[in-house]
């Protein structure tokens, strides 16, 4: 079975669910109204290109978060005596 994402037109509530190509239709897990829209889903293409960008990204992220880790630590070191 594929997964669909989804829109509910009453709460406005997004979501994915496993259904089989058939059903038509698919309840809100949110509010339960009785159908919800189904939305134009892109496929993942996955290239040497876009796996280059993602993993520089990624490493921005995590240089990032490293620096934010160093200076809670100098912080905490510098305001406590333990």
């Amino acid at each position: 079975m594929p997964t669909f994402d989804y829109r509910c037109g009453s709460c406005g509530a997004e979501f994915e669910e496993w259904v089989k190509v058939a059903d038509t239709s698919v309840p809100c897990p949110e509010c339960g109204a009785a159908e919800a829209e189904r939305q134009l889903s892109i496929p993942i293409v996955h290239s040497s290109t876009t796996r280059a960008k993602s993993m520089r990204s990624a490493k921005r992220r995590d240089d990032s978060q490293q620096y934010e880790n160093m200076k809670v630590r100098q912080e905490y070191e510098a305001n406590h005596d333990d």
